[in-house]
């Protein structure tokens, strides 16, 4: 019995000897990873106990993420969650220094259809109300974001119409043209379609604001002309496409150069005078001979006398007179009829009213454009005696008469420039 004690003795010291020896040899770091190989229990033969690892196997053994308390690094807080397979461990940190915090951020979650279209509801009805209120600023960005949402061609109309309100011509092209682009419903937004097809025409008109910058900066006399027409200040208001811009001085010559601009674009151009050559002194004529003293000449006869005009008859004069009044009953019975068809127009806009308005309106003005020459002619028939003087005035009062009808689907009328 004491000789079997002893051997199990011996064998158990052999094998805690054995496993210290491979402790020993391996890193600290796998050390500390690896399990202590248990000694085999009393009454068992140490060939069951499990081989130690060689130390080979256990310096491969450890990876970045499974030494956690190598040397130097400091052991995470109980409840900590390790980190991911794969992820580089942190440095560690210097003595006196807290240890650095690593925070893992979850991704956000991809929203689905219903509540896209929850949250483009809930925020084109927040921008209806600030709309409502004349903040278009406001309104606009949460129309914007409503249209990211769920792009829908209400929004992307209601955006370019708050950026519209704001006076911000530029981006309002681009809303309205994006929400033209996006194809909306054609009988659904049919006035809405037209209304922005009329704004891009009438924004892409907006002229653009040109400082002119000149050196020396305030000569004397300094005159600006765009395609020759003269210009207050040095700031002007050019419209959309290629002008000539003149810019003149006392003492210098005359700085042209060609501008071509685009709508509500603001721009400043620099003009540099050059001083004109002082002009050479033109010399003193020499007089002329005195002349003699004219011979002495007879005196003018008296012209004859001219021939008695005859009185001339005033019935031209009244038929013409009565022209105009025709003239003038007859555009006021269709400046009349006009208005009315304008008023249906209003009501029910179509086709149709719209033509009548125009048709109207253009009998209307040619009639007051006629009575307006006969009126004239008539006058000047009536007051003076000259019939030539009577034709010459009928014929100017003739060409500097203009009118020029117009409609649109939001009204119509007519231009009148008369000079006298």
């Amino acid at each position: 019995m004491r000789s079997r004690s002893g051997r199990l003795t011996m064998l158990t010291s052999a094998a805690m000897v054995s496993g210290l020896l491979t402790l020993t040899s391996v890193s600290p770091a796998s050390a500390q990873t690896d399990a202590k190989p248990a000694a085999p229990p009393a009454g068992k033969p140490a060939a069951a106990a499990a081989p130690a690892k060689p130390a080979a196997s256990a310096a491969q053994a450890p990876t970045p993420a499974a030494t956690p308390h190598a040397a130097g690094a400091t052991p995470p807080a109980a409840g900590a969650t390790p980190p991911a397979a794969g992820t580089p461990a942190a440095a560690p940190a210097k003595a006196g220094e807290p240890a650095t915090k690593v925070t893992t951020t979850k991704p956000k979650k991809a929203l689905t259809e219903k509540q896209k279209k929850d949250e483009a509801k809930k925020l084109y009805k927040e921008a209806e109300a600030r709309f409502d209120k004349g903040e278009y600023t406001v309104a606009a960005d949460l129309y914007r974001q409503a249209d990211e949402y769920v792009p829908g061609a209400a929004p992307k109309y209601k955006l370019a119409l708050s950026l519209d309100k704001q006076g911000l011509v530029t981006e309002a092209v681009a809303a309205w043209q994006a929400f033209l682009d996006s194809k909306p419903d054609a009988e659904k937004f049919k006035e809405k379609i037209a209304e922005g097809q009329a704004r891009v025409e009438a924004l892409k008109k907006t002229p653009a604001k040109v400082k002119v910058a000149t050196v020396p900066e305030a000569p004397p006399g300094l005159k600006v002309a765009v395609d020759g027409v003269g210009q207050t200040g040095k700031e002007l208001s050019v419209p959309p496409g290629k002008h000539t811009l003149t810019v003149s001085a006392e003492g210098f010559a005359d700085a042209s150069q060609e501008l071509e601009v685009t709508f509500a674009e603001a721009r400043e151009v620099n003009v540099t005078l050059t001083p004109q050559a002082p002009a050479p002194v033109a010399a003193t004529p020499a007089q002329p001979p005195a002349q003699p003293p004219p011979a002495d000449v007879p005196p003018a006869q008296p012209p004859p006398p001219a021939a008695p005009i005859e009185p001339r008859s005033p019935v031209p004069a009244y038929v013409t007179l009565g022209l105009a009044g025709a003239g003038v009953v007859v555009g006021t019975i269709f400046g009349i009829q006009a208005l009315g068809a304008k008023s249906d127009f209003d009501d029910a806009p179509t086709t149709k009213t719209a033509d009548k308005v125009d048709r109207f309106a253009l009998i209307a003005d040619m009639s007051f454009a006629v009575a307006l020459t006969f009126g004239v002619t008539g006058a000047v028939l009536l007051l003076s005696d000259d019939p030539a003087q009577a034709k010459a005035a009928a014929s100017s009062v003739t060409k500097k008469a203009f009118v020029t009808p117009f409609v649109s689907p939001t009204g119509g009328g007519a231009a009148a420039r008369f000079t006298f």
